[in-house]
């Protein structure tokens, strides 16, 4: 099975145009909605970049991604940070960034879909 990225959003919408997005451009993609789900879903071997929204109905995107960490090969995949929060409420400083290997932090509102599609196509040539 070839790698995919690991789609996080709780707003199944919002999950269902990244994934058909991504699908278009022939990345394959998987989808989580809650914490549980993400956990669930996660192989380290398979997946090459978690796209994560902080703010999750049932957790902190960012308690998910410790427990994602922690998994063994836990530390092999990239993460893109999409949430509805304001990238200046995250307060995310570069030395976070870097170590927890997160590629960017983005405001859904500011983000388009096709913005969204362009960096992770520009992430899977570069793995």
């Amino acid at each position: 099975m070839s790698q995919s990225v690991l789609i996080v959003e709780d707003d199944r919408l919002l999950a269902e145009v990244y994934q058909k997005s991504l699908r278009a451009e022939g990345i394959k993609s998987v989808v989580a909605y809650d914490f549980a789900d993400a956990i669930a879903r996660f192989k380290p071997s398979q997946h090459w970049l978690v796209v994560l929204d902080i703010m999750l109905a049932d957790k902190n995107g960012f308690e998910l991604l410790k427990s994602l960490r922690r998994q063994p090969g836990g530390n092999s995949f990239a993460v893109l940070v999409v949430s509805g929060m304001a990238t200046n409420e995250l307060s995310i400083n570069k030395e976070v960034m870097v170590a927890l290997n997160i590629i960017g932090v983005y405001t859904k509102s500011q983000f388009s879909i096709a913005q969204f599609v362009q960096l992770v196509k520009s992430r899977s040539r570069q793995m």
